[in-house]
């Protein structure tokens, strides 16, 4: 248990001091030292519950005195395995806990051993039940961020925090092309899901282990792509671009997996060497009608794309708000700081995009996040900015609906010029200046 402890202490540190990922800081070390891997699995639960009641253990444990950042950090896994983890033995805990931080200190979280026997006790009844700082200790979640959740009602306020307090189901796109869904099916692991060519994987064995994931025959994907590109295919020959400013590279697979070579694709991203997976996948195809191209900045891609395009696909990088639940870190290491910079991405973005869109085409925004300053509030400027344009539908995606995402898209439609027909020659003539002298034949 020692050692156990030892390492989720420094997992924990690297995380929280270094703002390493939880992810990168589990590689980092376990990759390292072959010895210790065996016990992963047990440091990598105790830590992530750890991270899933960061903000609550920080709270309840802010009046301790003489506390250095290593014994509270010690106390939050214990209390950790004490309240929700328990695959350790808290007698023992409690005295390696003892060993660590001395008798003084110790006695000072007796209390809080208690009252993980009393759950109906875990939050202190002086907080108010309706306040933002009580669904921030239940959740996990900042204040800021129920606060921006509350723009949506309070319904969907509670029900979304449940949601990102959970791990999210794995969703993964099927390659049909390659394997059949009814080969997949015949592995337990996989059920179906609510969209063509997609299933559920809820198995124990890793992505990056599995044969048909790292053979390329399955990829991760958020339902809502799936079904968003599918609600809006184009038809031969058209045209089709996709700005992806998310590291996250399901929407370019996908892209191509449904089209293969029938329509002529322009897919940019900020850096095409940073997405091996998608020049993997066009390489395997033999795809020659694909356009793959760096663009950091999206306002200048002329070069690149040489005329408008049925559909327009921006998806800029966001606040990503959807990662919350598979990444207990995430909002411990977000910067709200930075918001404004991320706005003013998306919104460069948006307005990138919608120059190549051809008249009478669609311009799909897509925002992975639950924020009305990235979605409807910047739709909203840019529909003022550009008459041209006019909304055909909007939505804001919950993590607790069917397609378990938190996402803001919304179609735009460009409007087609109005045709300018030549009068007849009889109606020039009725309208023409009276002569000036000058002989006019007549016709015989």
């Amino acid at each position: 248990m020692k050692e156990e402890f030892e390492l989720s202490l420094d997992i924990l540190n690297d995380v929280l001091d270094q703002k390493t990922t939880f992810a990168e800081a589990l590689r980092k070390k376990f990759q390292a030292d072959v010895k210790i891997r065996p016990m992963r699995g047990l440091v990598a639960g105790l830590v992530g519950c750890e991270l899933r009641h960061q903000i609550y253990f920080e709270y309840i444990s802010r009046e301790l005195k003489d506390f250095e950042p290593a014994d509270k950090r010690l106390l939050w896994l214990a209390l950790a395995n004490a309240f929700f983890y328990r695959r350790f033995d808290v007698a023992e805990t409690r005295s390696y806990l003892l060993e660590k931080i001395g008798q003084e200190k110790y006695d000072q979280t007796s209390s809080f051993f208690e009252l993980a026997e009393t759950p109906e006790n875990y939050i202190p009844a002086s907080v108010d039940r309706k306040s933002p700082l009580y669904l921030s200790l239940r959740f996990n979640v900042p204040e800021w961020m129920v606060k921006i959740l509350n723009h949506f009602g309070g319904g969907a306020t509670y029900q979304s925090l449940r949601k990102f307090a959970r791990p999210a189901v794995t969703t993964l796109r099927v390659r049909t092309s390659v394997l059949p869904l009814k080969t997949v099916f015949e592995n337990q692991d996989y059920s179906a899901a609510p969209v063509d060519g997609m299933v559920f994987y809820k198995g124990s064995t890793p992505l990056r282990r599995l044969p048909e994931f790292r053979k390329g025959h399955v990829f991760a994907e958020k339902l809502l792509t799936k079904k968003l590109l599918d609600d809006h295919a184009i038809a031969e020959p058209g045209e089709v671009l996709l700005y992806n400013g998310n590291a996250d590279c399901s929407l370019e697979l996908e892209l191509i997996e449904s089209y293969g070579d029938r329509v002529g694709m322009n897919i940019a991203v900020p850096n095409v060497d940073e997405k091996v997976e998608v020049t993997k996948l066009i390489k395997e195809k033999g795809l020659h009608n694909v356009n793959f191209f760096s663009a950091a900045d999206p306002i200048s891609m002329e070069a690149s794309i040489s005329r408008p395009q049925a559909l327009v696909i921006a998806s800029p990088n966001s606040t990503n708000f959807d990662l919350i639940p598979n990444s207990p870190d995430y909002l411990l290491h977000f910067d709200t700081q930075k918001m404004d910079e991320i706005i003013a991405g998306e919104r460069a973005t948006l307005e990138g995009a919608a120059k190549y869109v051809e008249e009478g085409g669609t311009l799909l925004y897509v925002v992975y996040t639950i924020s009305r300053k990235e979605g409807r509030q910047t739709i909203g400027e840019f529909l003022k900015a550009h008459p041209e344009f006019t909304l055909v539908s909007e939505k804001q995606h919950f993590p607790f609906e069917e397609l378990e995402t938190a996402a803001y898209v919304a179609e735009l439609r460009k409007g087609e010029k109005e045709l300018t027909i030549p009068p007849a020659l009889a109606d020039l003539a009725a309208v023409a200046p009276a002569s000036t002298g000058t002989a006019t034949a007549t016709a015989k």
